[in-house]
């Protein structure tokens, strides 16, 4: 273990999870401050990364395919004029939504009150009968923001989503009925057994990437020559940073960052294969949400280590390489607060609103680095009055800890092989992938789109398959027998039951925070 990375002080480490005490105690925070400095810095480099990976897609994305963004569709709307708000369709949705969410919150003190669930609701115990239960864990819910943004999107893409997501769930009843043994490893990276869905979901997600890549491949062409000579058909100057500083600033931050796991350990072709790996990743995440909306992109298992576990597994890889594995597992994890899909949207309303591109700039680096340091304050200021490591709060302090260096140590002590199957399968999804995009290319009519293959079997899929079910049958209904005129007037309904859910959603959560006590979580 790489001692300058951690805090190696025991009674610093004892008083984090024992609470009772403060951080503000020279013996407490002087062994944090090295370590703090450090990630904080890693963390604002990666940051400064993304912006620089942004910067050269965004005008591809937004001028030139002219990607729909759903996610800001609704910010957009609201700050378009007082014309949104006189709408009696937007207020009668958002009557339901947030009536419904106000209705849970009270239940939730006074269980008198009746609930509508509304919520994720397992119906395992109603599947008992081979070789159904081979499915696993299937939820039912009713998110209203669901719903919405399934309305929002692309029908060809809402309906992908849920296609592949049953398809996905099918396979699981194939391979329970074919009698196959589910025995995972955490020493191959993804799933050791049929059907293979890490590896699927990973070969999916890279087609998507390099498909991207390759339609962006003139222009990416056209912002190089930009970036090293003066005289080039491409214009930066409204762009959120110049070619050039944005291609030096991509260079240097993945070497540095690729620096960094190596002082910690990692050999240097494991750190700039983990870093390239996690790029392609962030615009993969950057373009589902620039294409489709879709609000929950967790991708567990999808991380760089798992791809180098299952083509090279642990024994090869070395004790120092899987240790900065682990260091670096905190942003590896999922990539549900991954930055770089937010700050693109973000350039897309600096975009559509006409503000400066360099200003929306200085500003997410400016949350940057007061946001790095923050959070160590923040965080080391109430586990060491609560303690880490007590019941004051909740489980994840210890969990994943357990959870990351558990897997440590089982790398160390049964150490797995290469995964031939998920090598394969992810293969397999890459050619498949393709040829959706290609056929989608050929044929207007073609409805499969690779990024629904790739989020079947997420976690985030899982939670809102049903509410994007709903959605999308909605739409194709609506613009089946009402077509676009129904259907412009349909879209404040479910704008307002977006707005409806996350207006009373946050208020029930801030109640909690303000009065100290849990409160109604609308989500998940």
């Amino acid at each position: 273990l790489p001692r300058r990375f951690m805090v190696d002080d025991p009674a610093a480490v004892a008083r984090f999870y024992a609470g009772n005490t403060s951080i503000y105690r020279p013996e407490h925070w002087k062994p944090w401050l090295v370590p703090v400095l450090l990630w904080s810095g890693f963390t604002v480099v990666l940051v400064y990364t993304m912006l620089c990976v942004n910067t050269f897609l965004r005008r591809r994305w937004m001028e030139a395919e002219r990607l729909t963004y759903p996610s800001v569709y609704l910010p957009l709307e609201m700050t378009a004029g007082a014309e949104f708000w006189r709408n009696r369709m937007l207020w009668a949705g958002l009557a339901v939504a947030g009536g419904v969410t106000l209705l849970n919150g009270i239940a939730y003190f006074w269980p008198a009150v009746p609930m509508i669930p509304i919520k994720r609701q397992d119906i395992d115990p109603y599947i008992t009968t081979p070789p159904w239960t081979g499915m696993g864990n299937v939820k039912i819910s009713f998110y209203f923001f669901a719903i919405g943004i399934a309305f929002i999107m692309p029908l060809d893409l809402s309906f992908s989503l849920w296609f592949f997501y049953v398809l996905f769930k099918l396979e699981l009843v194939a391979v329970t009925a074919l009698g196959i043994e589910k025995n995972y490893s955490t020493g191959a990276g993804f799933s050791n057994y049929p059907p293979y869905e890490h590896g699927q979901a990973f070969g999916a997600y890279m087609a998507v990437a390099a498909m991207a890549l390759w339609a962006a491949r003139r222009d990416l062409a056209d912002i190089f020559r930009q970036a090293v000579g003066p005289k080039s058909a491409a214009h930066d100057a409204d762009e959120p940073m110049r070619y050039r500083h944005a291609l030096g600033g991509m260079i240097a931050g993945v070497t540095l960052l690729s620096l960094f796991c190596v002082g910690m350990g990692m050999s240097p072709g494991v750190a700039v294969a983990f870093f390239v790996l996690y790029f392609l990743l962030v615009i993969v995440i950057t373009r589902i949400r620039a294409e489709f909306g879709f609000p929950i992109h967790d991708m567990h298992y999808m991380g760089p280590l798992n791809p180098l576990l299952a083509t090279m597994g642990p024994a090869r890889l070395g004790p120092r390489n899987l240790v900065g594995f682990s260091l670096t597992y905190w942003f590896n994890r999922t990539y549900f607060a991954n930055p770089a899909p937010h700050a693109l949207e973000g350039m897309k309303l600096a975009d559509t609103s006409g503000a400066s591109q360099k200003a929306f700039l200085r500003g997410i680096m400016l949350a940057a680095c007061v946001g790095a340091v923050g959070v160590f304050w923040a965080y080391l200021d109430r586990a060491y009055e609560l303690g880490a490591g007590t019941a004051r709060v909740e489980k994840w302090p210890r969990e994943f800890p357990t959870e990351n260096f558990g897997r440590l140590h089982e790398w160390f002590v049964t150490p797995g092989t290469v995964n031939y199957g998920s090598i394969m399968a992810a293969c397999v999804a890459f050619v498949i992938s393709l040829g959706m995009a290609t056929m989608r290319l050929r044929f207007a009519w073609f409805p499969f789109h690779p990024l629904g293959y790739a989020v079947a079997n997420s976690w985030g899929m899982a939670q809102i398959w049903l509410p994007v079910t709903i959605g999308c049958v909605l739409k194709a209904v609506i613009m089946r027998y009402g077509g676009l005129r129904l259907y412009r007037k349909a879209v404040p309904v479910f704008l307002g039951l977006i707005l409806g859910e996350m207006l009373v959603g946050c208020f029930w959560s801030l109640f909690g925070i303000a009065f100290g006590m849990r409160a109604y979580d609308f989500w998940p």
